[in-house]
């Protein structure tokens, strides 16, 4: 190692690398660095399909969907109610959302990296409510699909950004979902 420094130094051995605080940092480590966190990156493609939904498997389900075109549909069953009224009776709302409120959920989806997520959380737990509240998250780019499941009595912790995806897209379909 001292003769290869040597060498740099006389002008022999040219440096590939990065002076940093002092010392040198080799071209090839800054870049196999750059490679590692790029891959921890998750992207959103301009093309997508954003979908959530919350069910109660016995009494209710509400699901949300936005496109890329900024269109979205809520949709909500109460089953309780359509076995008892002997119907069904599904109440959808369609719309299209601000430039804003879309590239809020495109950050928040980005952030929440949902490609990076487990299958399914919650389902293997000892506690399994038949009548829990279950969540789906589907995310749909490229040709390719990743859904995530969730049984809400899970004792798994989830990352604050994949928390703030599901509170502001609760808060989007409640101030939404009157026709």
């Amino acid at each position: 190692m001292h003769r290869i420094v040597s060498m740099e130094r006389e002008g022999i051995l040219p440096f590939h690398g990065f002076k940093i605080m002092g010392k040198h940092i080799p071209f090839t480590f800054c870049l196999l660095a750059l490679l590692v966190c790029g891959c921890n990156v998750s992207t959103v493609s301009k093309d997508f399909t954003y979908k959530y939904s919350m069910e109660s498997v016995c009494n209710f389900k509400v699901e949300f969907q936005l496109n890329s075109d900024l269109s979205y549909v809520i949709t909500q069953e109460n089953y309780f109610f359509d076995r008892f009224e002997g119907k069904h009776n599904p109440v959808e709302k369609e719309g299209t959302a601000t430039k804003s409120e879309f590239e809020t959920f495109r950050k928040l989806i980005r952030d929440s990296k949902i490609d990076k997520m487990e299958d399914a959380y919650g389902f293997n737990e000892e506690k399994n409510s038949g009548n829990s509240v279950l969540y789906m998250v589907t995310l749909t780019q490229n040709g390719k699909s990743k859904s995530v499941f969730i049984n809400a009595g899970t004792k798994q912790p989830f990352s604050k950004k994949f928390i703030a995806l599901i509170e502001y897209t609760n808060s989007y379909i409640n101030a939404h979902e009157k026709p």
